[in-house]
């Protein structure tokens, strides 16, 4: 995947509607890092990150993107 962290975040709280709070909740983190992490700063513990790829995963889990021919 070629995607940052950053991305992965934003795409969840597109798809999902959520606020920062609420994606800091399911994350089990604070809204301050889901707002440091939506502005493009990408560092943050590896549980957050390991967080954020599973929820990622859950949400898009089925969807297939297109393969360029």
């Amino acid at each position: 995947m070629d995607k940052n962290i950053s991305t992965l975040l934003r795409e969840i709280k597109t798809k999902q509607d959520w606020s920062q709070v609420r994606l800091a909740a399911e994350l089990g983190t604070t809204q301050p890092t889901v707002n440091r992490i939506l502005g493009g700063q990408d560092n943050c513990k590896i549980s957050t990150f390991k967080a954020i790829c599973a929820l990622h995963e859950a949400c898009f889990a089925g969807e297939v993107e297109a393969t360029p021919t």
